[in-house]
């Protein structure tokens, strides 16, 4: 429902949440570059348009062998793969190709957006 459309308690739940903070999960690679707010850069550029710029909280996850295939969350990087493109959980190592590609395809990308409003929005 919206507030909008909403009545009687739904709508005074609705219209009290607005003032309640809420972060974004960065679950996925996915969700860093674009616009719209589907994703961290389009959220920070909406909360860049706003007078004055709004505070935004993301939560950075995507950690290598977490839920990799999990059908719940989002896992995607592996410390290493399997022939199906799947976590091979057995794999023996230090996780240091995991490790690479979540700073290389992921941290770095957040980063360079970071970086792209400091002074826009608080950081």
């Amino acid at each position: 429902p919206s507030i909008a459309t909403s009545e009687g308690r739904i709508k005074a739940t609705l219209t009290e949440m607005q003032t309640v903070p809420t972060a974004y999960w960065l679950s996925s690679k996915a969700r860093v570059l674009g616009t719209g707010t589907d994703y961290m850069e389009g959220i920070l550029a909406d909360a860049a348009s706003k007078s004055p710029p709004q505070l935004v909280i993301f939560i950075v996850y995507n950690l290598p062998n977490r839920d990799c295939g999990a059908k719940a969350s989002g896992g995607e990087i592996c410390c290493t793969y399997a022939p199906n493109g799947r976590c091979d959980f057995n794999a023996t190592g230090n996780c240091a190709a995991g490790l690479e590609e979540y700073r290389s395809q992921y941290i770095d990308n957040i980063v360079d957006v970071l970086r792209k409003f400091v002074g826009r929005v608080p950081i």
